[in-house]
């Protein structure tokens, strides 16, 4: 059983549950006030009643809480397969492939502008990269309830899968070529590489084009969360969903 404790990603995922409430979930209350009602409200719609518990209670669960945590076992999400999804992707398709994204919070931010920006799946790899964490959570806002994200072996493997699919590989880099001037597939999957190293060498050998941010300021290089949120709108700005 996984918990909780942000105010939006417990709206989220309580809204992302409209069939009826999560198995095995408890509301843990401790605490008052006009978001903690917002979510009661919720979690009354959906039959489930809160329990209350003292303060101390929820700070010996979550150090972190605002006086409530959610604890369910439909935390821990299904997982998209990538097989069943490359047999007949949409003419239309959004993949965004993480590198070996290693910060929790710059996971959430992604999955964040991933939906947003209404991508058909996330993939990134079983090892060597931030899990999903209440942190990543958190970051998401809620996002995570919704975005389809697939965990996977090996990552240039799934790419070749994509390829057959009848994918374009993309892979953010400094020296590509410019956005503004890349051609861009209505089957597009975007690269986005680690925080330090970025796109490893055997991951950008897999892909069709590296493309790259056009950047006027002082610094030479974006948060690779903001920089996802800036490719997936490019996508969407020609691609509308």
């Amino acid at each position: 059983m996984s918990r909780l404790t942000g105010f939006h990603a417990i709206e989220e995922f309580l809204r992302s549950r409209k069939k009826g409430a999560p198995a095995a979930a408890r509301l843990l209350v401790s605490g008052s006030g006009p978001r903690i009602k917002e979510i009661l409200a919720l979690a009354d719609g959906l039959g489930l009643s809160p329990e209350r518990v003292p303060k101390a209670e929820l700070d010996r669960l979550a150090p972190d809480n605002r006086g409530i945590i959610l604890e369910a076992e439909g935390i821990e999400r299904e997982e998209p397969d990538l097989d069943t999804f490359v047999l007949d992707p949409p003419e239309r398709s959004l993949v965004l492939v993480l590198d070996h994204i290693e910060d929790p919070q710059n996971l959430g931010a992604i999955l964040r502008s991933a939906d947003v920006f209404a991508a058909d799946l996330v993939i990134a790899p079983r090892k060597r990269s931030a899990p999903l964490t209440d942190a990543a959570v958190k970051a998401s806002a809620g996002a995570s309830a919704y975005v389809p994200l697939t965990l996977v072996a090996n990552l240039a493997e799934a790419l070749r899968k994509l390829k057959k699919a009848g994918f374009w590989l993309y892979a953010a880099d400094m020296g590509g070529r410019s956005l503004p001037d890349a051609d861009v597939s209505a089957r597009s999957a975007i690269v986005l590489g680690n925080e330090g190293a970025g796109v490893s060498r055997l991951i950008k050998e897999e892909c069709d084009f590296t493309v790259s941010i056009p950047m006027a300021g002082h610094v030479d290089s974006l948060n690779v969360s903001a920089a996802a949120a800036v490719l997936l709108y490019e996508y969407r700005r020609r691609f509308p969903a």
